[in-house]
């Protein structure tokens, strides 16, 4: 594995390079995580393909400013991220915020995008008509990020807390963990890597956003993977429908018993739709004018 610090506009942004063995696949993850949320996946990946993940901005080792958390920065993270690593179209697998920066990512850069994969994200607005949260934007935020930020003695007692509260403890979990480097705070205790205020900025930038409008321009073939029992499926099954007319190629897999982050528990079932999404492509036939899906 080759590891890059990228400048994306005074911000570095560290990228990983695991293979360049055919056509390149990018992994974005989730809020909070970083890029080793994928270690029980990519090794599925680099015989094939040219491998790349990244810590997004606020995450990881990449850097963590005060500010610059619109999705729209996040994305631009990604695009000097590829131009610097040479890479002009990439399949783009994500999940949760993952799946939001690299939707948007393929509206505005849609020549630069072979297919996508969004793995319990982007699927559904986060507030509005069918939205997931009916509560005002105030109380939800009150509700997520009014909390201290926890604290711990030392990245051991950190690790031990992890191992009794993300659950079910598995070696896949246990591979995030295995070198995670814990933030360090004044008082000499450690917390997690990610900010609170980070991600506080990142989930009220995406809080308002119109979800179905990034699907207005892109152009690639989107795999979307709602969850089972994450919560919200009928809503994000229905908000599925009313965007797959505006693509050209589309396909809908419903792992059974997944929850928002499967690479953990339903690893070997994630790393075959993806695969098998990749390598034959499912046609849709959209409806005629005054045809009824």
């Amino acid at each position: 594995m080759r590891e890059y610090t990228i400048n994306s506009k005074g911000v570095k942004i560290k990228a990983y390079e695991y293979s360049q063995a055919g056509e390149p696949i990018l992994f974005l993850h989730y809020m909070g995580g970083s890029s080793a949320i994928w270690r029980s996946v990519i090794p599925s990946f680099i015989e094939e393909y040219h491998v790349i993940a990244i810590d997004i901005r606020g995450h990881g080792e990449s850097d963590h400013p005060q500010k610059g958390y619109r999705l729209e920065t996040l994305v631009e993270d990604v695009r000097e991220v590829l131009d610097v690593l040479g890479i002009h179209k990439t399949h783009i697998v994500g999940s949760s915020l993952g799946c939001s920066v690299g939707t948007m990512f393929a509206s505005i850069y849609k020549e630069r995008v072979i297919s996508l994969v969004n793995s319990e994200g982007a699927l559904v607005n986060h507030s509005g008509p069918g939205g997931l949260y009916m509560e005002s934007k105030e109380e939800h935020f009150n509700k997520y990020f009014s909390n201290e930020e926890q604290e711990f003695d030392s990245r051991e007692d950190l690790i031990q807390y992890m191992k009794r509260h993300w659950l079910p403890w598995n070696k896949e979990r246990a591979l995030v963990m295995e070198d995670y480097k814990p933030r360090k705070l004044q008082n000499g205790k450690v917390t997690f890597v990610s900010m609170r205020d980070n991600m506080r900025q990142i989930a009220e930038d995406l809080y308002d956003r119109r979800v179905e409008e990034w699907y207005d321009t892109v152009q690639c073939r989107v795999l979307f993977l709602p969850a089972e029992k994450e919560g919200d499926l009928d809503k994000k099954l229905a908000f599925i429908k009313n965007v797959e007319s505006k693509l050209s190629e589309s396909k809908t897999v419903v792992i059974p018993e997944t929850s928002h982050a499967m690479m953990f528990d339903h690893a070997q079932e994630l790393i075959h739709e993806i695969k098998e999404f990749l390598k034959c492509p499912y046609k849709v036939k959209l409806p005629s004018v005054g045809e009824h899906p």
